[in-house]
């Protein structure tokens, strides 16, 4: 799935891509684009979309407010670089 890149003058990077999906493809990719109060409870939209979001394996970390960020190659399917193998070293001895 292929979202369209937004470019504005505040996020507005020097490369092509943005490295995270903008706040309105979030909205698009979940279908949640506001909250809503079921039996009283009120839930807001970031709270509907990590539901959403975890119910379907989509990868992403919540900021201090609870928005949900989306890398883009969570989406695109890109393989992300696995983290540095750490070298081996010898056990200490009588350890």
């Amino acid at each position: 799935m292929t979202l369209p890149i937004e470019t504005n003058q505040e996020n507005d990077m020097t490369h092509p891509e943005q490295l995270f999906l903008t706040e309105p493809q979030v909205d698009e990719l979940t279908g949640i684009r506001r909250g809503d109060s079921l039996n009283g409870v009120k839930r807001s939209k970031f709270q509907l979309q990590v539901t959403f979001l975890r119910t379907r394996g989509i990868a992403f970390i919540e900021n201090a407010r609870g928005k949900p960020i989306i890398t883009r190659s969570a989406i695109e399917g890109r393989r992300q670089e696995p983290p540095p193998r750490k070298g081996w070293q010898p056990q200490a001895m009588g350890a």
